[in-house]
């Protein structure tokens, strides 16, 4: 049994194409949790008229990703029936043996614990979305391995890596029950990445397979909200950062997050970004800054759950 939990913002049109491909898949044994934030757009009515065994649990707001994943989250773990968890953005679109293979993979790889699998571009499927989550070590900048790249056969390697895209990724439930949920206060961008940064801490290990496949329509919501990106990006940074990474290789590589960011910030300034680029990211940064206190709390959480050695944190990035 498969969890899948799916949170939707005014998705109609994304929900219809996700819910279709899961419809497609050539195993049938999941359960389909959708938490809706307050869409003005029919998504529930759509749902209720024509998925009626789907779990659908309504938010009167737009709660954020992290917060509705996790009520989903709660409410799968509480009945304790699933073996697996497979989270998926609204805006997503998966090959008929998505899941089949997802499972077939935790059963073969038995110490894979949460798998990160190959994303394509929805409308360029020649193009890479998402091959894994990593760390950059010069500057400490999380990135989409071969975003925008076009797909030559150059992750065809199956591999453990540092991180799942949240978009579209499979979990064992124990992972969430010993090292957490998502960072609530991280409400849209890096949430993922936080949250592989703690299961890796936990000892918990990503595993990747590109022989899983979807396909992504990235940015389909949070484009809609001027300076989003931006603005959580910078301000979740902060947190990332302060709450994870070990004292040694915080200390090492302060100096380049410092650089990079101001080489971020002069470069916000050029015709390739929007006007206003640059305010909603010194915006972003203060109040990641704010937040420090409350970031520092949960640091000391994680680093005395800590199972693992800086130096093997280092290696995974």
């Amino acid at each position: 049994m498969i969890d899948i939990i799916i949170p939707n913002y005014n998705g109609l049109e994304n929900l219809a194409c996700v819910l279709k491909s899961l419809d497609s898949q050539t195993v049938r044994d999941f359960r389909i949790i959708i938490v809706d934030n307050g869409s003005m757009d029919d998504s529930a009515k759509f749902i209720e008229n024509n998925y009626k065994n789907a779990v659908l649990i309504k938010n009167d707001t737009n709660l954020g990703f992290s917060k509705a994943v996790n009520i989903g989250l709660k409410h799968s773990l509480s009945s304790e029936i699933a073996e697996y968890i497979l989270i998926l953005n609204n805006d997503i679109e998966l090959e008929n043996n998505f899941i089949e293979k997802g499972i077939s993979t935790f059963k073969e790889i038995k110490d894979a614990d949460f798998i990160a699998v190959k994303m394509l571009n929805f409308f360029k499927r020649d193009v890479i979305d998402d091959t894994g989550d990593f760390m950059r070590r010069t500057g400490g900048i999380p990135m989409a391995r071969g975003h925008g790249d076009r797909d030559t056969g150059q992750y065809e390697k199956a591999e453990y890596i540092f991180g799942a895209c949240a978009g579209a990724a499979f979990y064992k439930p124990e992972l969430f029950k010993n090292a957490g949920l998502f960072d609530e206060d991280f409400f849209a961008y890096l949430e993922d990445v936080d949250l592989s940064f703690r299961f890796q801490m936990s000892g918990y290990k990503c595993y990747y397979n590109p022989e899983i496949i979807c396909y992504h329509k990235r940015r389909e919501t949070t484009n809609r909200f001027e300076g989003w990106e931006t603005y959580y990006t910078e301000k979740n940074l902060v947190a990332l950062r302060l709450k994870n990474y070990p004292l040694s290789l915080y200390l090492k590589y302060s100096p380049l997050f410092f650089l990079a960011r101001v080489s971020r910030f002069l470069k916000y300034f050029g015709n390739n970004y929007q006007k206003g680029t640059f305010k909603y990211a010194l915006k972003g940064y203060f109040k990641g800054l704010s937040e420090i206190p409350k970031s520092l709390k949960k640091r000391n959480i994680i680093q005395k759950n800590k199972k693992v050695s800086a130096e093997y944190i280092e290696n995974v990035f």
